[in-house]
């Protein structure tokens, strides 16, 4: 029993006797070990369940080995579990018994349960060859990111670098690409754990979770996704209090007023997304590094993730009912108040996508606050994985596919390119004109331009200095 011993290495000479061993507590043990460094094990209990990958990678053979040691335990057998117990004072709740070591042996043949018993087992969020253990996932994962990234940068350079009007909705809606390239990014680091550890994910999982890479990839998740909710609400808020003050004082809120709600938006998201830094919540309970639920996690966790569910769970029915209130005021005819009505539709559309995309979350995070999970936990994974940053690439692609100032501003952009093109184009001209002046000037002298003058040419006419052309220059009088 060497649990809570704060190792760092197993030494494994003189260990090749062992039938059990408990090494749970040990946060910084994490080294995989093998068959052959224990070949007389039968209970083992490691910190990680990517250890036990050696003993048996899948989860559901581990299931039905206690279901099959539950089923079987006779009442004569209650006896020598006390008996275990009293072998391991202090830990009741692990339920393995020495004298199971015998029906482990019968059964060994049939192979109907692994030789050794070894806890924790590997699952969905613990996987031991492939983090994304399907191609439709990899697949959906990787494209997430590559669409996000195109997109959310060319609405950026979109909203940003044109030189037409930025209004307050179009600054939200350009920082909300921000945010939304951040995910992407976040996501784009999963995938590339993904494909660096294809085939023998087990040897770096560890490690992964409770490194600085983990916690730093979180943190931009988490951060990136509060920042967006937090925007789309701003967004609304600003299209009815815009419509609001323009009917009722003729003028609407400034931009700087926006400026300054955005800055507060991505504050509040820092505060949220700092919180499982300080043991509020856990960015290392699973490798996907996502703070939300997931089966056999940590119940401390559990509260954080809840809270933040309700926090943006209140934003939406906040995004709802004043949307419904801008809807109800345009349909009695004061359309004159919302001058821009293409921006109010996009953030509609905003609205409808990111609300459906979040139920699923929500659910999730509900149903295990009450011990319902529902679904498989490979439902769960792909949840996360795909649906969670899904509206990071459909949020760029409802304004570039369905906005009219996305093609504006294309339009300006390239309108401005081409000017620029030209203006450098004929700058150079005229440059390489001016050269060619300055040589040609250098070839003719003082004594030559007397010569022209005082000598006629064969018709009769006297050449004047409006025959050459010379280069512009300034005149000095001469110094008597």
């Amino acid at each position: 029993d060497l649990t809570a011993n704060q190792l760092v290495t197993l030494p494994l000479d003189g260990l090749g006797g062992l039938t059990h061993l408990k090494l749970q507590g040990n946060p910084a043990l994490s080294e995989p070990f093998t068959k052959e460094s224990f070949p007389r094990m039968r209970v083992l209990e490691v910190p990680y369940a990517y250890q036990c990958c050696a003993y048996g990678s899948c989860s559901s053979l581990f299931k039905t080995s206690n279901q099959w040691e539950a089923e079987d335990r006779s009442p004569e057998e209650e006896d020598p579990h006390k008996r275990t117990m009293e072998l391991f004072p202090g830990h009741a709740d692990n339920h393995y018994d020495l004298d199971a070591e015998d029906l482990q042996l019968d059964l060994e043949e049939s192979k109907l349960h692994p030789t050794v018993q070894c806890t924790p087992s590997p699952g969905p969020f613990k996987p031991c060859e492939h983090l994304f253990e399907s191609w439709t996932i990899r697949l959906g994962v990787w494209a997430i990111v590559l669409v996000s990234l195109l997109c959310n940068g060319l609405l950026l350079l979109a909203v940003f670098a044109s030189p037409s009007y930025l209004s307050p909705v179009k600054f939200i809606i350009g920082s909300l690409a921000g945010a939304n390239l951040l995910t992407g990014l976040s996501c784009g680091t999963l995938a590339l754990l993904d494909a660096l550890t294809y085939g023998h994910f087990a040897r770096h999982g560890a490690r992964w979770e409770g490194g600085a890479g983990c916690r730093v990839t979180g943190f931009l998740s988490l951060w990136a996704s509060q920042a967006a909710t937090f925007l789309l609400t701003l967004a609304a808020v600003q299209c009815s209090l815009s419509a609001s003050c323009v009917r009722g004082y003729g003028k609407a809120p400034s931009l700087g007023k926006v400026k300054a709600a955005a800055l507060g938006c991505l504050l509040l998201s820092s505060v949220a997304a700092a919180l499982p830094l300080f043991s509020v919540g856990e960015y290392g309970a699973s490798p996907l590094c996502l703070p939300y639920p997931i089966p056999d996690g940590q119940p401390a966790a559990l509260g954080f993730a809840v809270a933040l569910v309700m926090t943006n769970m209140l934003c939406f029915l906040t995004i709802t009912a004043t949307y419904i209130r801008l809807y109800c005021s345009l349909l009695r005819g004061e359309f004159g108040a919302v001058w821009d009505c293409a921006m109010v539709k996009h953030v509609a559309w905003l609205i409808f996508t990111n609300c459906l995309l979040y139920c699923p979350v929500a659910f999730l995070t509900f149903s295990s606050m009450l011990n319902l999970f529902l679904v498989t936990p490979e439902v769960i994974k792909s949840i996360l994985l795909v649906v969670l940053p899904l509206p990071a690439c459909l949020n760029p692609l409802l304004y570039l596919l369905f906005n009219p100032h996305f093609r504006d501003d294309l339009r300006l952009l390239r309108q401005r390119s081409q000017d620029k093109r030209s203006y450098s184009q004929s700058r150079g001209a005229d440059d390489t004109e001016k050269s060619s002046y300055d040589s040609t000037q250098a070839l003719v002298s003082f004594s030559d331009i007397d010569h022209i003058f005082e000598k006629p040419n064969t018709l009769g006419v006297h050449p004047g200095l409006d025959s050459y052309s010379f280069p512009s220059m300034t005149l000095v009088p001469c110094q008597q």
